[in-house]
């Protein structure tokens, strides 16, 4: 083979691989346009879906706050009505059936107390004091001095108690 012969192939051969270069060039321009595009599909689609959840808490406080104006309004009328009060039970009565009023629409909404008897359970119960009773076990709460609450099944806040601790060197009959 003659060098003119090579050069000529060695040309057809670089022509073929700019060809080449470009074609790839534009492919990969192609596949930037197409990520660049879902891209902004997906932010567009990530805000859309933020408003939706926002409409949706909302929507959902609005209901509960509706709901909580009518205790609020019972409260007020209590208030009202204990300024000139004579009679403090029916006064007392009264507060007692909005406290109900409260806590059973908060129910509804899924809130319910953390038992605050038996033993303490350190995933429900926050130990504020401990104290010491012969009479009790180990580890047994004496008094719940702050209930604890869960939503759904989602501990809020945990009950603050009081528990027993037995006292160290001391007989044990369990």
């Amino acid at each position: 083979m003659s060098r003119k012969h090579w050069t000529q192939r060695i040309k057809e051969e670089n022509a073929m691989l700019k060809e080449e270069n470009e074609r790839l060039r534009q492919e990969v321009e192609d596949w930037k346009d197409r990520y660049l595009r879902v891209l902004a599909d997906f932010d567009n689609y990530r805000k859309a879906q933020e408003q939706r959840w926002k409409l949706a808490v909302d929507t959902a406080n609005e209901r509960l706050i509706r709901d909580l104006l009518v205790v609020l309004d019972h409260f007020e009328q209590a208030l009202r009505a204990m300024e000139n009060a004579q009679d403090v039970e029916a006064v007392r009565k009264g507060v007692e059936m909005i406290f109900r009023q409260l806590r059973d629409l908060l129910a509804r909404e899924g809130l319910e107390r953390v038992d605050g008897e038996g033993q303490f359970n350190p995933a429900l119960h926050e130990a504020l004091d401990v104290v010491e009773r012969p009479d009790l076990p180990d580890g047994a709460i004496v008094e719940v001095l702050q209930p604890g609450y869960r939503l759904k099944g989602k501990l809020l806040r945990p009950a603050r108690v009081r528990v027993n601790r037995k006292q160290e060197g001391g007989t044990d009959d369990g």
